[in-house]
């Protein structure tokens, strides 16, 4: 619950209506968007943004106050100025809303109010500094704009992009299929906030917006005519950083050809205003984003890996693979992590590059803590130090964080140089060589801090140029130093008033607000009562500030000088900004680097901090066609409380099974099984070590996921229709290098329509498409397509029923699920045993009645034995008399009477009996296949 304000919002009777008349006439907006007034000292919200503030910041309505009265009163708000930065936060960086601040021009008029600074999600640059203040930014916000063309009978979409904190612009454009997969792929790969959407009713766009909102992306509608190139040129030679004494003309860059994307780009550069202010002149990038060089991802598959965090939630950072990697120690890394988890690589040469890197962090646990603990956390921000002054809005003490980090640098390049490992030179290659050339790069800014900035009152927090760099400041440091004298020779007399020790007792202090003062503590407190000669500041437990009447005179003299001093060496600040702001590339360039090693530092610490050392994966080149992974477990849920992993093999390969059926109870372990393989797939193409005890995986070019669908009433879509668009996707993007994850597909209609969907989809993969997939269901009739099609096998989880137990194993095991638990579930339950008997009575009758053809259309049958569920009931049957029969002439063995050798070679005999009947539900219980 935030403090209350203080403050009150005062207005005479005219100025309360001619407030009320004008907010009353700003435009309709919408309710992600919230208006706040900047009343100089604080700020107001009024109507329902004052309602929000009420309910969300302050949680209590009682902080609501009235303008005007009856039917015209307006609710209002006051907001601190603590309140309005964390509100703001939240909206923007959370709840994805829009913020508009108005300010008063004070023309004159009373209420000439006009909007000042305004953000959304993907647009924050008027926002940074309230933000992000001093700490380090925690993302990167991107946004896109999105325009669909048809030429020759194909639809084309183009997507601009920009992020403006990191001053860049970049196209994509592609053919894409009325699902729009390709874009839903790319929009998982750039992880945009925010979307601009030409103002179009076409079904074409309706379906763009479905995809967003399944992204979770705002979508912003804007006028048709400012998705229009015309004027491109003009603006992105004012925009584009071209080389020294090139002349600037971006008609002849390679991205124009690109014309739907350049209309997005367009559009973002008006949505932007990026050409409203000069700092934006010659510094941006541009390029163009190719979507094949990553794996693609959909919505669902995202979810499916737990590849990011759930947005608005805390708890438990392992819930999520970035949370599980993330041990970056800079922020430029998490912001690196954040882009990496999202781009899969699916280039061999650059996956192996990073494992080597990777391998040799984990076996170098030296080498990898002393750049965890010494070095990483020490690197400041770069990248966000380099964009500061690009805008010209640094200071001394930006100049002073950059100094300090090339400090440290050369220790970290010292500690990589030390290491002899394997892969040594790839270290040196990629690492230590740049940074040192651009460390020489940075020799002249380091002279420049040296030789302007009084490195000596760094230690006081103080960033000041150098006295002897100017006669006038010579002159004001020197008044200065004599009066900081005069003012530490008053704390002696003070000691000696009070009869207390100096340095000890009583203390000189000093604060950027307040200047000079003495402290004491609050049971030394007492000396000062009556004394007419010290007045009291305030008493805090940590101590009471006080001063004297020769104190307060000679503070004054040292404020006053130092705000002189503050003013004369302004104009030198600026010239040594201006001078910095040309190293405002290098400072990318070494955040690049670093941001990078950070990265793969935190795979290795991961990698090494399981509860099981991951392994690094045996990776094959895309089209190989075999996945194995021993001993797999789902990186995620081996991180709980609580939680002992059941490990299990996978295996595919592209000459024997691709389609892999899974069927068993609910919580059987069926879903974490199959979304364990993507999250380690998608970990190995990430270049991270992996939770198996060996790993084999070639390179996918794709997870698909259709998982778990609930109902989205708000949206419109249903559970079945849902599960139905991303299959849709699946058949029309998915290749024979692809993994899908599909669970529990037809679940949401008629069970015969959920069944037959079930089998014509799974035929159609196994058979067409032939990729990596697994399919869990319940739709045990579903595994008979295993005796059709060779590239599917069934798999099973195991479990173990008893009177008034059900015992999941976890275990996953070849061959089908020997029985339905739902009934044994019903008993648990304390079902009545009237209903318990009628429901299995009637199952057994529809198992009997139904079977399933060669072409997987549910059919009636009454041959005897010919349903697949009885022939495994009936299996079931005469495999528990074979159980029975072979414990019970174990029994009956008279063991007193026989060695310890003849008794287990007659208990041998006796199995080798229980075998030889071939009994497929015996042979499934001792991991025995069929012949």
């Amino acid at each position: 619950m935030a403090v209350q304000p203080n403050q009150q919002l005062v207005l005479d009777s005219s100025q309360e209506q001619g407030f009320i008349s004008f907010y009353r006439g700003l435009p309709e907006k919408a309710g992600t968007t919230f208006r706040v007034f900047d009343r100089l000292e604080y700020y107001t919200v009024h109507g329902q943004d004052a309602i929000f503030a009420a309910k969300d910041v302050f949680k209590t309505m009682g902080v609501i106050k009235y303008l005007g009265a009856g039917s015209n009163k307006l609710e209002s708000v006051v907001l601190s100025k603590l309140n309005f930065e964390s509100t703001v936060r939240d909206l923007l960086l959370v709840r994805q809303y829009r913020v508009e601040v108005y300010q008063n021009k004070r023309s004159g008029k009373q209420n000439d109010w006009a909007v000042a600074f305004k953000a959304s999600p993907g647009n924050l640059t008027q926002f940074e500094d309230i933000l992000f203040g001093s700490n380090d930014m925690a993302e990167s916000p991107c946004i896109i704009a999105v325009k669909v063309t048809v030429l020759d009978g194909s639809r084309i979409v183009g997507v601009g992009f920009s992020d403006a904190t990191m001053k860049k612009l970049g196209v994509c454009q592609f053919p894409d299929n009325d699902q729009f997969s390709n874009f839903e792929a790319i929009l998982v790969q750039l992880g945009p906030k925010e979307c601009l959407l030409p103002q179009d009713q076409s079904q074409d766009y309706a379906v763009i917006k479905q995809v967003l909102e399944r992204g979770g992306v705002l979508v912003t509608e804007r006028k048709k005519g400012e998705f229009n190139n015309k004027d491109n040129i003009q603006d992105l030679n004012r925009l584009l950083r071209f080389k020294k004494g090139e002349q600037p003309n971006s008609a002849a860059l390679p991205q124009m050809d690109k014309q739907t994307a350049m209309c997005s780009v367009a559009a973002l550069i008006k949505y932007m205003e990026l050409l409203q202010d000069e700092a934006n002149f010659g510094v941006f990038s541009i390029e163009t984003f190719d979507l094949s060089q990553y794996m693609r991802l959909d919505s669902a598959a995202v979810n499916a890996v737990n590849l990011l965090p759930v947005p608005g939630q805390g708890g438990n950072k392992y819930q999520s693979i970035f949370g599980l990697l993330d041990h970056c120690k800079t922020a430029a890394g998490h912001r690196l992590l954040a882009q990496w988890v999202k781009q899969p690589l699916v280039d061999l040469n650059r996956i192996e590059e990073r494992l080597n890197v990777v391998e040799t962090l984990v076996e170098d646990t030296e080498l990898r803590q002393i750049l965890e603990q010494d070095h990483l956390r020490k690197v400041p921000d770069f990248q966000r130090l380099a964009k500061r002054f690009q805008r010209k809005n640094a200071n001394l003490q930006d100049c002073y964080k950059v100094y300090q980090g090339l400090e440290k640098l050369p220790h970290l390049l010292e500690t990589i140089e030390k290491h002899s490992g394997k892969h040594r030179s790839l270290l040196m290659a990629h690492f230590n060589n740049p940074l040192t050339e651009l460390l020489m790069d940075f020799a002249k800014f380091q002279e420049m801090v040296e030789s302007t900035l009084d490195l000596g009152q760094v230690e006081n927090h103080e960033y000041l140029i150098k006295p002897d760099f100017d006669e006038n400041l010579q002159a004001l440091r020197e008044k200065m130093d004599e009066l900081e004298a005069d003012i530490k020779s008053q704390l002696k007399k003070a000691a000696r008033d009070l009869g207390l020790e100096a340095n000890k007792t009583i203390k000189l202090e000093s604060n950027a607000q307040i200047g000079y003062f003495f402290r004491v503590t609050r049971k030394d407190e007492k000396v000062l009562r009556n004394n007419r000669n010290y007045s009291t500041i305030d008493a805090k437990t940590s101590g009471v500030r006080f001063n004297s009447s020769a104190l307060r005179r000679l503070n004054d003299e040292y404020m006053s000088a130092k705000g002189d001093y503050s003013d004369q060496q302004k104009t030198l600040v600026a010239e040594i900004i201006n001078i910095a702001a040309g190293y405002a590339e290098p400072m990318l360039m070494l955040s690049n680097i670093v941001s990078e090693l950070d990265v793969l530092t935190s795979f290795a610490h991961a990698a090494t901090a399981a509860p099981l050392p991951y392994v690094r994966p045996n990776m094959l080149e895309k089209g190989s066609g075999i996945l194995l992974l021993e001993e797999a477990r789902h990186p995620c849920l081996e991180m709980q409380d609580g939680v002992a992993f059941i490990p299990n093999r996978v295996e595919f390969h592209k000459d024997g099974h691709m389609f892999h059926i899974i069927t068993g109870p609910n919580m059987g372990g069926k879903s974490t099984y199959i979304r364990s393989v993507g999250a380690i797939v998608l970990m190995a193409q990430l270049g991270c070590f992996v939770p198996c005890t060996s790993a084999q995986i070639s390179i996918v070019d794709a997870i698909m996921a259709r998982v778990g669908a609930g109902d989205s009433q708000l949206k419109g879509v249903s559970t079945f229709m849902s599960e139905m668009l991303e299959t849709a996707a699946i058949l029309r993007c998915a290749t024979s290098d692809s993994l899908l994850i599909i669970d529990e597909l037809g679940r949401g209609t008629s069970t015969y329509d959920g069944f037959g969907l079930a089998w014509a989809i799974s035929e159609h993969i196994a058979k067409n498409v032939n990729a990596y997939t697994l399919f869990a269901t319940h739709f045990h009739e579903l595994t008979a397509l295993a005796d059709e099609v060779a590239s599917v096998s069934n798999l099973h989880v195991t479990a173990l029923t008893s009177d008034d137990t059900l015992t999941l194993l976890y275990r996953v095991r070849p061959g089908v699920c020997d029985q339905s638990f739902g009934i044994h579930v019903a008993e648990l339950a304390h079902f009545p045993k009237s209903v318990v008997e009628f429901a299995r009575k009637k199952a057994n009758e529809l198992e009997d009645f139904h079977t399933v053809s060669t072409h997987g259309i549910t059919e009636m049958s009454t041959e005897e034995g010919s349903s697949p569920a009885k022939k495994r009931r009936l299996a079931k049957q005469d495999g528990e008399e074979l159980i029975r029969k072979f414990l019970a002439e174990v029994r009956d063995l008279p063991l007193d009477g026989m060695s310890q050798e003849d008794a287990a070679a007659h208990i041998e005999r006796l199995r080798e009996q229980v075998v030889a009947a071939k009994n497929p539900y015996v042979n499934n219980l001792i991991g025995r296949q069929d012949d």
